[in-house]
């Protein structure tokens, strides 16, 4: 669905997929893309997976690792996500399948690297999920996820969350925590371990984050998530408010050019 904000001039007239690659992806998702796969190391020739792959970020710099003798399979639910992968992945040997992650179009033992990039946090059932992730991986394969740390740990979150909370009102509060309420390392190595993976290495990884104003961070997350629509109805003055809330939380991270804050994840990688 098409979602145009008028509010504050700021024009936005793109479907939260092309939102989510435009903004997300070269804030964030790129160089932790590249950060996971540098610690799966996808070789020459390998069979590669990235489950709730989104716009393929991950998928399309694994293509470049296996090359032309390797396989690159992308899956995700949302098939507004995957429209915009094949658009910005311009690499016929990717392939792209809209599917759930606990039910993968995939055989038996059929994958060597499997990737899920920010994802396992949104999944309906995350242990049937990594069930399915086991079954496909080949037997000494290996695994690597991701997932934000909790909302506290995250000092440009907390300040966005409390602006929506306070001005437009909890569910969309909820809405921007949403992605920060599973990243204990506990849970998330135990969830990796009771799908039968061995070497499970839990990893705390601290990315820097920077954009140029409160108004730029707001509308760029907002617009890359289900919040757009809201956001988008929002009068004026609404939005006036939620901006100056948000740049007094974001004092301390501001400085000549704009803010800059950590961001931070935990990586986990195992093999089968």
């Amino acid at each position: 669905m098409t979602q145009t904000a008028t509010t504050h001039g700021w024009q936005l007239q793109e479907d939260s997929a092309s939102a989510y690659e435009r903004y997300l992806v070269p804030l964030l998702f790129d160089a932790s893309a590249r950060d996971l796969l540098d610690r799966i190391e996808p070789r020459p020739g390998e069979r590669f997976l990235d489950v709730a792959c989104g716009t393929g970020i991950v998928a399309r710099h694994a293509a470049q690792r296996v090359g032309p003798d390797g396989e690159v399979i992308g899956v995700d639910l949302n098939p507004g996500m995957l429209t915009v992968a094949r658009e910005v992945s311009g690499s016929p040997s990717i392939r792209w399948e809209e599917a759930s992650a606990d039910a993968l179009p995939l055989p038996d033992a059929s994958i060597d690297v499997a990737c899920c990039q920010q994802g396992v946090q949104f999944l309906a059932d995350r242990e049937a999920a990594l069930a399915e992730l086991h079954r496909v991986v080949v037997p000494g394969g290996r695994l690597a996820l991701s997932a934000c740390r909790p909302l506290d740990h995250q000092p440009g979150y907390v300040p966005l969350v409390s602006a929506l909370r306070r001005h437009v009102g909890q569910p969309a509060a909820e809405g921007m925590a949403s992605p920060f309420a599973f990243g204990d390392r506990e849970q998330v190595r135990d969830l990796v371990r009771g799908a039968g993976f061995g070497d499970v290495e839990v990893r705390i990884v601290v990315l820097p984050v920077r954009v140029a104003t409160p108004e730029a961070f707001l509308w760029g997350e907002t617009a890359s998530s289900p919040l757009g629509e809201v956001m988008a109805g929002l009068d004026a003055d609404v939005i006036e408010e939620v901006v100056a809330d948000l740049a007094d939380g974001l004092a301390p991270h501001t400085d000549d050019v704009g803010i800059s804050f950590p961001f931070e994840t935990l990586v986990v990688t195992a093999t089968r």
